[in-house]
C-alpha cells in the first residue's frame, strides 16, 4: 500500500518534468474528442507517451496526469487508485480529464478506468501492445473505448525530423529525385523508432529488439523454446518486403 504523501510527491515531480514534444504526430481529432476512453497502444518506444503529451498540449485544459513508468510506483495496486484520485482532487480541484501513461503496469486498472468513464470523465491511456491486447480490455471496456495504434515514424515524419524539405520540384529534378531516393533508402535501413532516429545508437536499437522479443513475446506467452521464435523473427526481418502466409513461414 503506497501512502498519500508518496503519491503526492510522484504527481508533483511528474508535473514538473519537461517533455520534448518533437514533431507533431498524426491522430484523427474525432478520436480525441469522442467521449469514450482513448487507448493509445503500440510497440515499445514508438512514441505513445509523446503523442499523449501532444494531445494534452492541444487541449490546453486543466487535467490530471500520472505516468506509472516510475520506480516509486512499483508497488502501486488497483486499490491505490482511489488514494490517487483523492490527491488529484485535493491538490488540483475537481477536473474531468485524466491521462494515465503506461497504465498496463497496474493489474486490474480497467475497473478504475471504467468507473471514471461511467461518471462522465474523459480518459486517455497508453500502454504496450503486449498488455493492452489482453482479454480484460475487451470485456470490461466493451463499447466504452476506442483504440489508436501508434507506429514508429512514417517516412514523412522521418523526413520532417531530419529537416528534409520536399517541394514540387523535388519530384522533377535529377537532384531532387536522387535526394528523395537516398532518404527513402536510409529510412528502409534505419526504421522509424524516434529515439534511434535522433541518436543513431545501434546499441539502443539492439536493446529494444531484445526487450520486444523477450519481455513482450517470450515472457508474456510463457514460451519455453525461444530458438524457433528467434529464427522466425530473423527470417521475417531479413525478408521484410516479401508477402507471407502462416503456412509459408
Amino acid at each position: 500500500m503506497i501512502s498519500k504523501e508518496q503519491l503526492r510527491q510522484v504527481v508533483y515531480d511528474q508535473r514538473n518534468l519537461y517533455y520534448d514534444l518533437g514533431i507533431e504526430r498524426n491522430i484523427d481529432q474525432s478520436l480525441v474528442d469522442c467521449p469514450e476512453v482513448l487507448v493509445l497502444t503500440g510497440v515499445r518506444r514508438c512514441g505513445k507517451s509523446v503523442l499523449m503529451q501532444q494531445i494534452r498540449a492541444k487541449r490546453a485544459e486543466k487535467d490530471y496526469f500520472i505516468s506509472f513508468d516510475d520506480d516509486r510506483l512499483l508497488h502501486f495496486t488497483v486499490e491505490d487508485f482511489q488514494l490517487l484520485y483523492d490527491v488529484f482532487v485535493e491538490d488540483f480541484g475537481l477536473q474531468h480529464t485524466f491521462y494515465f501513461d503506461e497504465i498496463q503496469m497496474v493489474e486490474g486498472w480497467e475497473r478504475f478506468v471504467d468507473r471514471l468513464y461511467k461518471h462522465g470523465n474523459k480518459v486517455f491511456i497508453t500502454g504496450s501492445n503486449a498488455k493492452m491486447l489482453s482479454r480484460e480490455l475487451g470485456t470490461l471496456l466493451t463499447g466504452r473505448h476506442v483504440s489508436k495504434v501508434v507506429y514508429p515514424f512514417s517516412l514523412g515524419e522521418y523526413m520532417e525530423l531530419l529537416g528534409v524539405k520536399v517541394t514540387r520540384d523535388s519530384f522533377y529534378t535529377t537532384e531532387g529525385r536522387a535526394m528523395l531516393q537516398n532518404v527513402q533508402n536510409e529510412y528502409l535501413i534505419d526504421g522509424g523508432f524516434p529515439q534511434y532516429v535522433k541518436s543513431r545508437n545501434v546499441e539502443y536499437l539492439r536493446s529494444l529488439y531484445n526487450d520486444i522479443l523477450y519481455r513482450d513475446i517470450i515472457v508474456r506467452y510463457k514460451l519455453t523454446a525461444d530458438k524457433p521464435l528467434k529464427e522466425t523473427v530473423y527470417y521475417l526481418i531479413s525478408n521484410s518486403t516479401h508477402l507471407f502466409t502462416y503456412n509459408s513461414v
